[in-house]
């Protein structure tokens, strides 16, 4: 009978650690996505832990975890005397995961970093890929064509087409690359059809069938010309450039 107990104590005790800490983890995520959203800046205290586990209805084990969680990624930092304090971005993306800082980067960065990779992703793709990656390719552009007035749908067949020219290229690297930033340039592309519609979608099924046929006829140069183009030509309908003599500096 007491064996009963005593196993009956351990399972609740293990319930109560686990609800605890997936409490913490939500926690965890809603300060992180405060702070890639600029709702939480850089520099803010947060509150007495006393006072703001009251305000959160949340115990301080709960929040000290989510503390921990957030720390440990680079988000916050606890200095003695002074509290609980959110990092900058440099400071952040330091310890945070590679997808975390593409959320937090500025959009003529993230334009620049994606006119590097994919122009560079779409000469590989032209040089290695097969008649099955190429039919990977076709399709997502079909399914462009398809739903060009569904800018979701669009969206998210656009994106296919991308990821289907990194898988092409045969470079594990690159290719986890792009699926760590897939987020970020999805949203990306998702603003930009919303810019001028239909003059947009139109520009944007032009840049992706040349970019086709060049990955069909192995032309190393010209895929990877056009990519560059293409992508320049999404910062451009965002109000980006990638002129280093007409952005302004920001450091």
């Amino acid at each position: 009978m007491s064996s009963n107990v005593s196993e009956k104590k351990n399972i609740v005790s293990e319930l109560k650690l686990e609800l605890r800490r997936n409490a913490a983890d939500i926690l965890a995520d809603r300060f992180r996505d405060l702070i890639m959203m600029g709702e939480i800046e850089a520099g803010y205290v947060f509150p007495n832990e006393n006072d703001f586990c009251k305000e959160l209805c949340v115990s301080r084990s709960t929040l000290r975890e989510a503390y921990k969680a957030l720390e440990t990624t680079g988000f916050i930092k606890r200095v003695k005397g002074h509290g609980t304090i959110v990092n900058d971005f440099y400071a952040i993306s330091k310890s945070a995961p590679f997808e975390v800082s593409i959320k937090m980067s500025e959009l003529d960065d993230l334009i620049e970093f994606r006119e590097m990779i994919e122009s560079e992703l779409a000469k590989l793709a032209a040089e290695r890929a097969t008649e099955n990656n190429i039919n990977k390719i076709r399709v997502a552009l079909a399914n462009m064509k398809e739903n060009a007035s569904d800018i979701p749908k669009l969206t998210y067949y656009d994106t296919r087409f991308h990821m289907e020219i990194a898988y092409a290229s045969d470079n594990k690297l690159l290719i986890h690359t792009m699926k760590n930033v897939e987020a970020a340039f999805s949203e990306g592309m998702y603003n930009a059809f919303l810019v001028d519609t239909t003059a947009n979608i139109e520009q944007a099924l032009m840049f992706h069938t040349k970019i086709l046929n060049a990955i069909e006829k192995h032309d190393v140069a010209q895929a990877q010309e056009l990519m560059r183009l293409h992508i320049r030509s999404v910062g451009s309908r965002l109000g980006v450039t990638t002129d280093n003599k007409t952005r302004s500096k920001r450091r």
